[in-house]
């Protein structure tokens, strides 16, 4: 790093200027000069450099201004820099230090301190760059993970296969760059659709990682239920199945609450399943609006030993489903003040006759005015559909 290492010095006297270029030289840096704080920031804003010398009592720009403006630009702000002056009382170092400044020597300058702090404020250069890049890195990476993750799930009711009695709307929203929601929607056998949501324990990469597994799992389950036998499989025999999956090789005791549903196309009835999962919510074409009834139960993948909740419903047409996360009713605003279920259902009411895809947007817009500037507390997953033969 030091071999490489570019240095700027800032001072408007001749004899200072040759002083720190010969004694850093001869340790191998590189060295610029700037005769003052103005021709030092035009120097600076090409090409940053790894370090800065800079006097203090200079024309133009002084070495306070050269710290403020320095401060206020996003790349120069990361650039070390180590105050030389006659100015050596302490208001004025405080001054520097508070302004930025990394370190602050009095002229005259001892020469073995000056090349002390010269390389400890570069090694510590490098290893905040060396941190930078790695954080970067990670970002990277997990901005393409979010978007591996997003595209794990149908794009929001822009399936052409759905039945034309059935109309779906959906979004997913990670905490994080990924989380552990999923919403899933797919046929399941003539004129039938099977609607999934759940929400995996924890979230981060854990999360997202058990939730690509569950998506999986539901899939491979359902299609390999739906071809061994002359019906169907029924939401709770895909419920056994899945916990009975999830439960091995899950060293973390990972967990999901989930929910399924069959909507038969034709008739509107609706067959369910829940593991641990919030209730749905029912939306009349006028805007009655009820959660589906049904017992507790237990999450998928804690136990073999399981036992769901299940039912059917019929749906009147024109109803939807609405399917979601405790990402909604635990969405929080600045005060620590929750969304609640009470005002998801007043918003749901208010939804009656509404398109799935902009009932979601809907709630989605309320749960937002409500957080305001709060970052979100938790993953977001909601599904609608709505049945209208």
């Amino acid at each position: 790093m030091s071999q490489a290492a570019r240095i700027l010095v800032v001072d408007d006297t001749p004899h200072n200027v040759m002083l720190l270029e010969d004694l850093l030289t001869a340790k191998g840096y590189a060295v610029e000069t700037a005769v003052d704080g103005a021709q030092a920031l035009e120097r600076m804003a090409a090409n940053p450099p790894d370090l800065v010398l800079l006097d203090i009592m200079m024309p133009r720009l002084n070495g306070y201004q050269v710290l403020e403006r320095m401060k206020a630009d996003a790349v120069l702000r990361l650039v070390p820099v180590v105050v030389i002056s006659a100015v050596d009382e302490l208001e004025s170092v405080v001054r520097c230090l508070e302004l930025g400044a990394e370190d602050y020597l009095p002229k005259p300058f001892n020469s073995t301190l000056l090349r002390a702090r010269v390389s400890g404020s570069l090694e510590r250069k490098r290893m905040r760059d060396e941190i930078v890049q790695h954080a970067q890195h990670i970002e990277r990476d997990l901005e393409f993970a979010r978007a591996i993750q997003l595209s794990m799930v149908p794009a929001n009711g822009a399936d052409k296969a759905l039945p034309p009695a059935l109309s779906v709307g959906a979004v997913l929203e990670p905490a994080r760059e990924i989380g552990g929601d999923l919403y899933d929607y797919f046929p399941l056998g003539p004129g039938r659709l099977c609607l999934v949501v759940a929400d995996v324990s924890d979230k981060g990469a854990s999360a997202a990682l058990f939730m690509a597994r569950t998506r999986t799992t539901i899939r491979l389950l359902a299609t390999q239920r739906a071809k061994s036998g002359d019906h169907p499989p029924t939401p709770a025999q895909l419920m056994e199945d899945i916990n009975t999956e999830l439960c091995q090789d899950n060293p973390h005791a990972m967990f999901v609450t989930l929910f399924i549903g069959m909507v038969d196309a034709a008739s509107g009835e609706l067959s369910w399943c829940s593991a641990g999962h919030l209730p749905p919510y029912r939306i009349a074409a006028d805007g009655g609006t009820r959660a589906v009834a049904g017992g507790d139960s237990m999450p998928a993948g804690l136990q073999r030993e399981f036992v769901a909740s299940a039912g059917t419903l019929q749906l009147a047409s024109g109803e939807s489903l609405f399917l979601y996360t405790d990402g909604i009713t635990e969405a929080a605003n600045a005060e620590g003040g929750m969304f609640g279920s009470g005002r998801l259902a007043d918003t749901l009411a208010a939804c009656g006759g509404l398109a799935p895809r902009a009932m979601v947007e809907r709630v989605l817009r309320e749960v937002r005015a409500f957080t305001g500037t709060a970052s979100p507390s938790d993953d977001i997953a909601a599904l609608a559909c709505r049945w209208a033969p």
